[in-house]
């Protein structure tokens, strides 16, 4: 398959059933607001080379949050590259 934007991998992602990189897609576009869905695909792998293992907090967080389970506190919060707002 050839991929243009986020949406592609998305659609890509629920097709195959890779829960990581839908929660990731999610918590890109819906809570952090960094991309769209119509943004070129290779974004995503610009923000993993970039970011890569420090986004697995936030991640993990999403994705306890979309599954209605309890989210430490700590892990709602975004610290660094000059971001330091709150997560709810």
């Amino acid at each position: 398959m050839s991929f243009r934007t986020i949406k592609d991998v998305y659609q890509e992602a629920i097709i195959e059933d890779f829960k990581s990189l839908i929660y990731f897609i999610e918590w890109l576009v819906y809570e952090q607001k960094a991309a769209t869905m119509e943004h070129d695909h290779r974004n995503i792998d610009y923000l993993l080379n970039k970011y890569g293992p420090r986004l697995n907090p936030y991640i993990g967080a999403y994705k306890a949050k979309v599954e209605g389970q309890v989210v430490p506190e700590t892990l709602g919060k975004i610290e660094g590259e000059g971001n330091n707002r709150e997560r709810g």
